[in-house]
């Protein structure tokens, strides 16, 4: 009787710290993130994401170790939004773009889907990118997410090509794809001229289907 009772709490308690670290994790992205956008890569210190958290500064290098560590994490927390722990092209969005019955639908499902990835990502990608400009660590961060941008828009040409032949060739495809639905132009067509979110996803599946298909 004495051990079914001390294993629940030794469980509880389990719990409860996996509970406060993952809180903790959480406070810490939030406040990196709030601080990268506003202030920029330079002035955003682990000090002030500390302060801004309430947590210490070393609670931050012992989860994240490095300044460009947590930026990264930071990027990656906003690709996959409301699933952390899922992939993006595991998430049931990008699915269905892959899954859609023909290639108009895997247009107009990859443009509304993409429109909601880059509103939060696009201005931490400007982030990455000014920084690159200056560090060597960060510039390598900013090339290996446009890498992975790549690999993915390249999952999304095959399933397109699984439907049919395509205007152009496949590293064709996958570049045009990669240009006009960067998180640069994003910042382009909303900040500077000023289309929304909705019609910078109308633009874009218009755009793509004149582009790709026969």
């Amino acid at each position: 009787m004495t051990e079914s009772v001390k294993t629940p709490k030794r469980g509880y308690r389990s719990v409860r710290r996996s509970a406060q670290a993952s809180d903790t994790r959480a406070a810490v992205l939030s406040a990196a993130h709030d601080l990268f956008i506003r202030q920029g890569w330079q002035k955003a210190t682990i000090a002030a994401v500390a302060r801004q958290a309430g947590v210490s500064v070393e609670t931050i290098y012992v989860g994240f170790g490095t300044k460009r560590a947590l930026l990264e994490a930071v990027v990656a927390a906003a690709i996959r939004g409301l699933q952390p722990g899922t992939p993006l092209m595991d998430q049931a969005g990008p699915r269905a773009v892959l899954e859609a019955p023909d290639r108009r639908s895997q247009i107009a499902r990859f443009a509304k889907d993409i429109a909601e990835v880059l509103r939060p990502v696009a201005p931490l990608m400007a982030v990455v990118r000014a920084a690159a400009e200056s560090e060597a660590a960060l510039e390598e961060l900013y090339v290996g997410l446009h890498r992975g941008r790549t690999r993915n828009l390249a999952m999304l040409v095959d399933a397109m090509l699984r439907h049919g032949p395509l205007r152009t060739d496949r590293d064709t495809a996958i570049a045009s794809l990669a240009r006009l639905a960067s998180p640069e132009l994003f910042l382009v067509v909303t900040n500077v001229e000023g289309l929304s979110p909705a019609q910078y996803t109308t633009w874009l599946s218009d755009a793509l289907m004149a582009l790709l298909l026969p």
